[in-house]
């Protein structure tokens, strides 16, 4: 118990109040109180403050007031009396309704969506959307078009006469190699194969974008491939030999395809059945044979030169443009 302190009546007051006042006429702050009591200091603004709920359980209560009143000079059982008195009358006033805070009213929120904001907002958008497009197509502008050449992955040697070239562009851009147009699918997916003359190909593949721009790659591919040699032999009784093998010309038809200066996309098929479709670059040359027919197409005619069943070689025709399904058989 404090010096000069005498044990005092508590009157009328509630709980919180009384020891309010009488810690605030001993000139007493919460946190001197909470150092001599051990009380912690956020329990006794709930004990004066009345926040009963948020207090721990009542045996703890009765501990914190034992040690308050100790320590004021007070009778501890009539501050518990206060506590247990006032914590009922506040939670009968709750039941009742009384010590319910009034409701909110209701505000109508000040900002109210119409009509007018609605179309600023669309015309907001749109213009938006206008400008990350034109946005958009100045940077296509600006930009070269993806070329990607996955096969091969550059400059190679081969034994044979044939490479495919396979890879990846835009969708929209015009593709091509040593300027013969390639078919790009709808994912900007191409692939070609490619016939090779004997020694070094330069391969060029570019692809051209709406606005222009070009990308090209250019690979450096050598052919290890000896040509095919068709020199008809004079021989009486038959027809001549071929690569040094006896062949019956009734029979079967042996067609020579020779490309000559410029890159031409070509179709063969051979009794029906499709042999080859693709590119052939200038100087290139490549047999072809059948049982009944060797059936041709040549997207540039007049680039193309045959030799059929070892006879002299000739043009198959002067248009420089598509000539298709030009047949050969055994008796050509």
């Amino acid at each position: 118990m404090i010096r000069g302190f005498t044990r005092k009546k508590v009157n009328s007051l509630t709980l919180g109040e009384q020891l309010k006042k009488m810690r605030s006429d001993s000139r007493l702050t919460l946190h001197e109180v909470s150092r001599e009591t051990k009380i912690p200091v956020k329990y006794l603004v709930m004990i004066e403050e009345g926040d009963y709920e948020k207090l721990p359980p009542d045996v703890y209560v009765k501990g914190f007031l034992k040690s308050y009143a100790d320590y004021l000079g007070i009778e501890h059982k009539k501050l518990i009396g206060l506590y247990l008195r006032d914590k009922d009358i506040k939670k009968n006033l709750e039941k009742s309704g009384q010590g319910k805070k009034a409701p909110q009213k209701f505000r109508v929120p000040r900002f109210v969506v119409t009509p007018r904001m609605i179309t600023a907002v669309i015309v907001i958008l749109v213009a938006i959307g206008g400008f990350y497009y034109l946005y958009r197509e100045i940077g296509r502008f600006a930009a070269l078009p993806r070329l990607v050449v996955t096969e091969p992955m550059g400059d190679t040697s081969l034994e044979g006469n044939s490479v495919t070239i396979s890879g990846f562009t835009d969708q929209d851009a015009k593709l091509a190699i040593n300027d013969q147009p390639i078919t790009v699918k709808d994912n900007g997916e191409f692939r070609e194969n490619i016939l090779l003359q004997s020694g070094l190909n330069t391969i060029t593949v570019s692809a051209v974008n709406r606005f222009g721009k070009i990308a090209s790659r250019t690979l450096n591919i050598r052919s290890n491939y000896e040509k095919p040699e068709m020199a008809l032999k004079e021989n009486s009784g038959n027809n001549g030999q071929v690569n040094g093998e006896q062949s019956k010309k009734d029979k079967r038809v042996e067609v020579m395809v020779r490309i000559d200066s410029n890159p031409t996309w070509l179709s063969i098929e051979s009794d029906g059945n499709l042999v080859y479709s693709g590119t052939m670059l200038a100087g290139a040359t490549q047999s072809f044979n059948g049982e009944k027919e060797v059936r041709v197409t040549s997207g540039k005619a007049n680039q193309t030169f045959i030799k059929v069943n070892g006879r002299a070689e000739k043009i198959l025709a002067d248009t420089p443009g598509i000539v298709r399904d030009v047949v050969f058989g055994p008796n050509d």
